[in-house]
């Protein structure tokens, strides 16, 4: 079988491309830029450009696609395309690699959503079963709806590609450089003698849910399975056309901002003897979005995945942190 994987110089895509390399498939990854490490088959691709995306997949006509491109650090928003970027690149790069796939017949194509795209007004746990739960939010959670909403609109109107949406907590493991985020900044900051910081309000008190990578990865190939296996008609609603193709990866394990930190922590002191300076709480940013708690109900996926039992963080920490410790010690 013949994959594609969008957003390939990601965390999560270059992961995911180096799995199913493992498992004897054929791979292309395609993005902006090429991926950190050689070994993945790679072409650049701008997915909001039609022209350009149709062309690709009619060269290539893959079997399969994780389409997992995405604008996800928020400081995009301020560049030199605004909020236009971020959605560009989220909803028109999805509605593009559908079109193109429903064009050229491409089999099934998995959609990585996000949990963030119920919005502000969504009460936890979030139902994987809703039509449409967002209301408010910002522009990264918009983002994310409207491409969640394409890509169900695309598996109710048409059999073909077969879809299905990965709606994903915070994922972490070994592998991604955001160092923006909890647990990577945790781990750098720590080893670094520097205190990690805890946002005030809601950012810092509200739970989230952290999914380690191999559960995440578990959760999109079992999405593809049952794409290939079922496609879209079972999940296609006779109410509107917007399918079912929607499902939860997430965690019963939910941490506020000190709980992560803290765990980091006594991973590093007790696996590795490393000890670093307290949390320190800063004022949080003025006019960025900040949900409340975010948790998600997981029924559904568990009827895909009957034995999912996503790792604890701790667990998970113990396999991610020898990864940082490596890259840290090489500069």
């Amino acid at each position: 079988m013949k994959i594609l994987i969008t957003g390939v110089s990601g965390f999560l895509a270059h992961a995911l491309a180096e799995r199913l390399l493992e498992q004897g498939y054929a791979v292309l990854g395609v993005a902006r830029s090429a991926p950190r490490h050689a070994g993945i088959p790679y072409a650049t691709l701008d997915l909001t450009d039609f022209s350009s995306t149709l062309a690709l997949l009619e060269r290539e006509l893959p079997e399969q696609i994780f389409h997992l491109a995405a604008v996800s650090v928020l400081q995009h928003a301020g560049g030199p395309e605004g909020a236009r970027g971020m959605l560009e690149a989220n909803v028109a790069g999805t509605w593009n690699l559908l079109e193109a796939s429903r064009r050229l017949e491409i089999p099934q194509v998995v959609v990585a959503s996000s949990d963030k795209q119920y919005g502000a007004l969504a009460v936890p746990p979030y139902d994987d079963e809703d039509s449409t739960a967002f209301a408010n939010g910002g522009l990264y959670e918009l983002s994310k709806a409207q491409q969640d909403q394409v890509a169900r609109l695309y598996a109710g109107l048409y059999e073909t590609p077969a879809i299905r949406v990965a709606r994903l907590a915070n994922v972490y493991g070994p592998g991604d450089l955001h160092w923006s985020r909890i647990v990577p900044g945790t781990i750098r900051r720590t080893v670094e003698g520097v205190a990690p910081r805890i946002t005030a309000g809601k950012a810092g008190e509200s739970l989230r849910e952290y999914v380690f990578l191999d559960d995440a990865l578990a959760g999109l190939l079992a999405l593809a399975a049952d794409a290939q296996s079922r496609g879209n008609a079972p999940l296609q609603r006779i109410d509107g056309k917007l399918a079912r193709v929607a499902f939860n990866i997430g965690s019963p394990h939910r941490h506020a901002a000190a709980s992560v930190i803290q765990t980091v922590q006594q991973v590093l002191a007790e696996d590795f003897g490393i000890v670093g300076p307290p949390p320190e709480v800063q004022p949080g940013v003025v006019g960025v979005f900040e949900p409340g708690s975010q948790f998600n109900r997981l029924e559904r996926l568990r009827e895909l995945m009957p034995h999912y039992s996503p790792r604890s963080l701790h667990e998970g920490l113990r396999l991610t942190i020898p990864w940082y410790l490596e890259q840290l010690r090489q500069g």
